[in-house]
């Protein structure tokens, strides 16, 4: 994303910011939809034929995971996506002509130049997530892992 065309750029750019401008809670609910027995998920999964009935994945604790990382991600994409318009590839060229492998390249160069916006993505998503508890107690159903919120959510009440 961060080296491509400018209009491949400013499309991605947008995919990762437009959920942002609805209400969280409403994204929340949107997943609900999307992930209950009779949902979309479920109904596209049926239609192809790759299951045969629907799966009961609302309510578990991969529901949870999912609300988490989609409503987190863009403040973990964005920093990192800062970080890499600003390095220098000429060093990623330099190190791929002197015969590093594609892997080693990245570790080497790549992700200690882009240190900070990991950093800075990590805290952005760490400190919010922890408190979270609005979307495991709507995604997620009574085993799931959202047992730590009530107490939480208990104290500012």
């Amino acid at each position: 994303m961060a080296h491509s065309k400018p209009s491949t750029r400013n499309i991605l750019l947008l995919l990762v910011i437009l959920p942002s401008w609805t209400s969280f809670l409403i994204r929340v609910y949107a997943w609900m939809g999307i992930l209950k027995n009779n949902g979309v998920l479920n109904n596209v999964l049926l239609w192809l034929g790759v299951i045969d009935q629907p799966l009961t994945i609302l309510h578990t604790n991969l529901a949870v995971y999912i609300g988490i990382v989609y409503a987190y991600l863009p403040f973990m994409v964005l920093p990192i996506y800062t970080a890499l318009t600003r390095i220098d590839y000429s060093l990623v060229e330099a190190s791929l002509d002197l015969g590093a492998r594609p892997l080693k390249t990245f570790f080497s160069i790549i992700v200690p130049l882009t240190k900070g916006g990991i950093i800075a993505g990590s805290m952005l998503v760490f400190i919010p997530a922890v408190g979270e508890f609005v979307i495991p107690e709507l995604l997620g159903g009574p085993d799931s892992i959202h047992d730590w919120s009530r107490p939480v959510a208990g104290v500012f009440q």
